[in-house]
């Protein structure tokens, strides 16, 4: 499993620059620059992940790892929040659209294997993804619609995303409790037990679960507390969610 993930990790990194270039085009090399250095700067340990021209001109799209603020050509001035755009009569979330873009090329390069999925009953309907912290109270509300959902045609997949991984490590916490799942031989199964509170079986020994790489994934999605929930289209659609509300918002009611 390990292999796996260093591969879709590598993947998830490329793909996502391409899809950011798809919406933005690339800044000039001058302002680039003059962004980077002022932001360094000011956040030494911000994580700038591109440098984009925007549609308003002298204003650029720099991409951090886990956001999107806006920048001046020569980096003095930071705009925080999402651009709009007039649309005739409807206004467009073009910051939201440039997310929406860049999570669904992070999402199609997951491999399935180390999501754990919850299939729909029959043919899917709609496929959701969700970003999860095993102690996290909403999340535990959810995972009890999630039968409903699968009824509804609906098939929902995990990904971990451990809260308390930067400050513990992801061998301590919930990342260690999330470890054990990602690694029991019936890992639906264990997922569910702990989401009951109830005690999970041993995971195997030599076994490398893919917390940390996925809790990055969420990370670059932009995910900030759990549950996370993301459409085929890469849109979040929510945090916690009935089943009912979920087949509404996927267009199945």
């Amino acid at each position: 499993m390990q292999k796996r993930t260093k591969k879709w990790g590598i993947a998830a990194v490329i793909a996502t620059s391409i899809a950011a270039t798809a919406l933005w085009v690339q800044a000039g090399s001058n302002e680039e620059s003059q962004i980077r250095q002022r932001l360094t700067q000011a956040v030494p340990k911000a994580n700038i992940v591109s440098v984009t021209a925007s549609p308003i001109a002298g204003v650029y799209a720099v991409e951090l790892d886990g956001g999107t603020i806006y920048a001046s050509a020569d980096g003095q001035y930071l705009i925080q929040g999402d651009m709009l755009q007039v649309k005739g009569k409807e206004v467009v979330n073009i910051t939201d659209q440039a997310k929406s873009k860049q999570r669904l090329v992070l999402l199609k390069g997951i491999d399935k294997r180390d999501e754990i999925i919850f299939p729909a009953k029959g043919k899917a309907k709609a496929v959701i993804t969700v970003f999860t912290d095993t102690d996290c109270g909403y999340c535990r509300k959810l995972h009890a619609e999630v039968p409903a959902m699968n009824a509804k045609g609906i098939e929902v997949r995990y990904l971990a995303y451990p809260r308390d991984l930067p400050r513990v490590g992801p061998n301590a916490g919930t990342g260690a409790h999330m470890t054990e799942i990602w690694c029991n031989a019936n890992r639906a199964q264990a997922l569910t037990l702990a989401k009951q509170g109830r005690p999970v079986p041993a995971g195997k020994a030599d076994c490398k679960a893919p917390i940390s790489e996925q809790f990055a994934l969420g990370r670059q999605m932009g995910v900030t507390g759990t549950p996370a929930i993301f459409n085929e289209k890469g849109e979040q659609i929510g945090g916690y969610i009935t089943a009912d509300r979920a087949a509404t918002i996927l267009g199945l009611n």
